[in-house]
């Protein structure tokens, strides 16, 4: 489920400029739904859009979802400038490039990426132990935990949080165990045979 603005540079302008919601809308729809039809167990939910901080995974566990996607801010862990013209070949630091000169000055270090990500576990590892919890397993559909701020702005003046803050029940059982399951399959098809060993 992705929300948020309608993707990075690499998306149609048009997608850019007039696509893009809320992710909060779209995942606790569909955690709801498939709560009430006796199907989330059968289901990772994955959501991503905007996630800036450890409060947005948190937000997103306690509303049904099961992994976590940063897009953008990865990219500017690693150098990006937010130039908006990944899909003209153009990027001014290399990072959307297929050029040769303009790739040599990619400034990115993949250590980067790797604290942004482990500052990110870490102030999700501390806020569940505030909260109680020991695995961000335990709070998955936990609408209980989040409350709207008593803050009265005109534009949120009329609006209604019910939805998204309802309770329909939790899944039976933890995602974890659907990760650990054998992948299904459907029989053979014809890319396992173009993309086997030719030995």
């Amino acid at each position: 489920i992705s929300g948020h603005d309608g993707g990075t540079g690499a998306s149609p302008i048009s997608s850019i400029k007039h696509a893009g919601g809320p992710w909060e809308l779209g995942l606790t729809e569909t955690h709801q739904t498939l709560i009430e039809n006796g199907l989330r167990e059968r289901v990772i939910l994955r959501v991503d859009g905007g996630f800036r901080s450890g409060v947005d995974v948190l937000m997103a566990a306690a509303m049904g979802a099961d992994e976590y996607g940063f897009g953008s801010l990865a990219m500017i862990a690693t150098g990006c400038v937010m130039a908006r013209i990944c899909h003209t070949n153009n990027c001014p630091v290399g990072v959307a490039s297929q050029r040769e000169e303009l790739r040599a000055r990619f400034p990115g270090v993949p250590g980067d990426l790797v604290n942004f990500f482990l500052y990110v576990a870490e102030e999700v590892r501390g806020m569940l132990a505030q909260l109680g919890y020991e695995k961000l397993d335990d709070i998955i559909g936990r609408t209980d935990l989040l409350k709207p701020r008593d803050i009265s702005l005109v534009k949120t003046q009329h609006l209604d949080l019910n939805y998204i803050l309802s309770n329909v029940g939790l899944p039976k059982w933890s995602s974890t165990a659907i990760r650990t399951q054998e992948v299904h399959s459907n029989g053979p098809v014809l890319d396992d045979i173009l993309l086997s060993d030719p030995e």
